[in-house]
């Protein structure tokens, strides 16, 4: 196992006496405690009837909580065991904790958990987050059973959502990743997943842990290291996922920051492998591969075109170094639209985003600076999606985002042309 030593010795000697397992279940906390413990409880209940004669660990690697969330870990630890009425296990389910670090990386979470699963020789393993407030013991053996039984080595959930919900992986990030890495799935930036020991094994080989990408969101590295390395992929339908507290995730500007510019790290780090295809294949899916339903409230529209608007003339000189010159003249002239007209066309969308992937590759500037220059452009295409499909059912709106599919494969030679110009 490379770099053994970043294991705290408490650590290495809560695993060595579990020995080896078939299962494990990484749960990554900071400041959980009220809810952790409903986790734990789903995870057990899961373990005790799905996986009646696997031997099974659940782990938490903590972030340096400074609540109760470790003592709520370390009273139900102490708890465990035969109490639990109408769950029968043949085997022990092992309780491990580790405290990482003082401030909380999903990165970090992630490489303990794959260390742990790597010493384990886990051959199945999930990663279930204590923020979702519905876990249900069937969602942990979802994930888990394709792994385990199915032969699969990445498992990415699928959930219901409302017409409104997950706009920023349906308009960019799942149409763009299916395109660019030719696999369909959906949520590549989710916070539960399944993954095979194998795969576990691969990314703790890999020296990327220090990278800012990584260690901010490592579900689609992980997902993209699976791809480019053959391993089989697929998805799992989950149902309803419970929305997290207000205020718990981030705005619109760190959310592009973590998972654009994770993606287009991806991209340069893979390019060897995606270059050259072209297509997307689908990948095995146990359920419908999506539900929207027709509730929901749209976001508010009143401020995010002018900010579309004011950010398209406040960062011209950035958008001019990232973008072709008819591109950001077509972007200008839409700014300038009525904006009860307003139409950021999809041919325009996807060819801004692979621009502004071209220019990240060749650095035309800061890298980071120039992913939150994406900002006020997904924000006019966001306002556009609002206006076009105020009263679309979700059905027309599967088929809108279709076709923005399609369009990203379809364009994807352009990509490629523009990634391998010589700056």
């Amino acid at each position: 196992m490379a770099e053994e030593s970043f294991l705290a010795d408490d650590f290495l000697r809560q695993l060595m006496s579990v020995g080896e397992v078939d299962l494990l279940v990484g749960i990554p906390s900071y400041n959980n405690a009220s809810t952790l413990e409903q986790t734990l409880q789903s995870v057990d209940a899961c373990l005790r009837q799905d996986f009646v004669r696997e031997r099974a660990a659940i782990l938490n690697v903590d972030g340096g909580s400074t609540d109760e969330t470790t003592k709520v870990f370390e009273q139900s630890s102490e708890r465990k065991g035969p109490s639990h009425k109408g769950l029968t296990s043949l085997r022990t389910i092992h309780r491990i904790s580790c405290q990482y670090d003082k401030s909380p990386s999903q990165g970090w979470a992630l490489r303990n958990i794959v260390a742990a699963a790597d010493l384990l020789r886990a051959r199945a393993c999930a990663v279930i987050s204590p923020t979702t407030a519905n876990v249900t013991p069937s969602w942990v053996a979802n994930l888990v059973r394709p792994v385990y039984r199915e032969g699969l080595d990445f498992v990415a959930p699928l959930y219901a959502r409302s017409r409104f919900q997950g706009l920023l992986a349906r308009d960019l990030l799942y149409p763009m990743s299916r395109a660019v890495f030719g696999q369909r799935i959906r949520e590549l930036y989710a916070d539960e997943w399944g993954f095979s020991g194998r795969l576990a094994s691969q990314c703790l080989e890999r020296n990327v842990w220090h990278e800012e990408a990584v260690r901010a969101r490592p579900q689609a590295w992980m997902a993209i290291t699976a791809i480019g390395g053959g391993l089989k992929c697929g998805q799992y339908f989950l149902g309803p996922k419970g929305a997290a507290p207000a205020g718990t995730g981030p705005d619109i500007v760190e959310a592009i920051r973590q998972t654009v510019g994770n993606f287009f790290w991806c991209m340069e780090t893979n390019q060897a492998y995606w270059l050259s295809r072209s297509n997307s294949q689908p990948v095995s899916t146990f359920g419908p591969d999506h539900e929207l339903s027709p509730d929901g409230i749209p976001p508010s529209p009143e401020k995010i075109f002018e900010l579309f608007r004011s950010g398209v003339t406040e960062l011209e000189p950035i958008l001019a170094s990232i973008l072709a010159p008819d591109t950001h003249a077509q972007i200008k002239a839409i700014a300038l639209s009525d904006r009860t007209k307003f139409h950021f066309a999809v041919e325009l969308w996807v060819k801004t985003l692979y621009e502004f992937a071209a220019s990240y590759h060749h650095t035309v500037l800061n890298r980071d600076h120039l992913v939150q220059a994406l900002v006020p452009l997904y924000r006019g295409r966001l306002y556009s999606f609002l206006l076009e499909h105020a009263n679309s059912s979700g059905e027309e709106m599967e088929a809108q985002s279709e076709i923005l599919c399609q369009e990203f494969e379809r364009q994807k030679p352009y990509l490629v042309e523009r990634w391998t110009a010589k700056s």
